[in-house]
């Protein structure tokens, strides 16, 4: 894949959607290393941004919070954060936009798995966050149907 283009941006940048145009402003020509300090300083923001993308470009930065998510040794204070807003962003746009993710869920399926069974590594109590194998189970549900 490579770095998403201002078309495959639809220009965001000039529409009245500010969610989109802060992602723009945040993601915009940076390759899937480069984003990786910006995911660092703050998953859950980033995560909400990918949310508001258009196709092209979220099927291209989902795989950088993978990377990011994976990254155990790294993700410092974010461990149960990151995990955690990872497998739920998936969850929720295999619901409302499964176009979306069909094209890359195959490269994101064994992260996932990894995650899910290995919350106690992100140290995500699931009293707080949730079970990740439940998510994981709805995910599985969602994909079946989506890809």
């Amino acid at each position: 894949m490579q770095i998403p283009s201002n078309t495959d941006w639809e220009d965001v940048q000039n529409s009245n959607d500010l969610d989109a145009g802060y992602a723009y402003k945040i993601f915009f020509g940076k390759s899937l290393s480069e984003i990786q300090p910006d995911f660092a300083r703050n998953p859950i923001e980033r995560s909400d941004e990918l949310r508001f993308m258009p196709k092209i470009p979220f099927q291209y930065y989902i795989l950088a919070f993978r990377d990011f998510v994976i990254n155990i040794d790294k993700l410092d204070d974010w461990k149960s954060d990151g995990a955690s807003c990872f497998i739920s962003l998936i969850a929720e746009i295999l619901e409302k936009k499964p176009d979306f993710i069909a094209p890359v869920y195959y490269e994101l399926e064994a992260s996932l798995e990894f995650i899910s069974h290995n919350q106690g590594l992100y140290e995500a109590d699931e009293d707080i966050y949730g079970s990740f194998q439940s998510t994981m189970k709805r995910i599985r549900a969602l994909s079946q149907s989506a890809i």
